[in-house]
């Protein structure tokens, strides 16, 4: 019985549908707080992810499936410290998503068009702070100061379970949103050239603002920060396979 729901379950569809795509990103750190302080600048951050999809076509112009991505987001920052000096800082986090995806397509001859639209969940799975030139004043309002007052504990801790810090003050699991559209061309009999443009936004605060590095200390983050959310507008190069199921 087993055996027939599954060949009815194929009989269904239309066809199936695999591929990957590689993207290049331009990344912001959404932070009001940090938008409204005169002594922080964001500079353009670049990043790079894959994507691994998998789909079921129903129609032969709608599929729904999956998509695995590992990617990278983050936010360099600038600005004039305490001194009159020049400082950098920079934040990175490397996440992997899993989603759901929404995969309307269409093709007339070697051309089309082709997107998806993806609800899902982001997993944390490293972060990195770096810091340099002159210092902020003390505080943990602004991502600058977070991140030099972080970087100057860790310096002073001996304590080895420290090094966890910068993956734990942040959360570990986010709701996102992932969209990517555009042009399809047909390189070979069922492979298709994907070329698209995409937009992702994670839909929670990515910081956990009652972080404590131990109990009783102060919190990482200064009660008046506002939620931070990271947003991603890149482009997208991949290969579509795509077997028909319909004889």
């Amino acid at each position: 019985m087993r055996f027939v729901l599954f060949f009815t379950y194929i009989w269904a569809q239309n066809f199936l549908s695999m591929g990957a795509r590689l993207q290049a990103t331009q990344s912001t750190l959404i932070c009001p707080t940090d938008r409204a302080a005169s002594d922080v600048s964001l500079d353009r951050t670049q990043k790079a992810g894959l994507i691994g999809f998998f789909s079921w076509g129903w129609t032969p112009h709608f599929a729904t499936g999956i998509e695995i991505a590992y990617q990278g987001t983050g936010q360099r920052f600038y600005g004039i410290g305490v001194n009159g000096d020049n400082y950098t800082a920079q934040l990175n986090l490397h996440y992997l998503r899993g989603g759901l995806s929404l995969q309307p397509q269409y093709a007339k001859g070697r051309w089309g068009v082709w997107s998806s639209l993806s609800p899902g969940l982001s997993f944390l799975t490293q972060a990195e702070m770096l810091y340099q030139g002159d210092s902020l004043p003390r505080g943990k309002l602004t991502t600058p100061q977070v991140i030099q007052t972080t970087l100057s504990y860790l310096d002073q801790s001996t304590d080895p379970n420290d090094r966890l810090i910068l993956t734990r003050m942040h959360q570990r699991i986010i709701p996102v949103i992932h969209f990517a559209g555009g042009m399809r061309i047909l390189l070979a009999p069922q492979v298709w050239l994907l070329g698209l443009i995409s937009y992702e936004r994670s839909l929670g605060d990515i910081e956990r603002k009652n972080f404590r590095p131990r109990p009783g200390e102060a919190p990482i983050y200064d009660n008046r920060r506002r939620a931070v959310q990271y947003q991603l507008v890149g482009l997208q190069i991949g290969l579509q396979y795509e077997v028909s199921t319909r004889r």
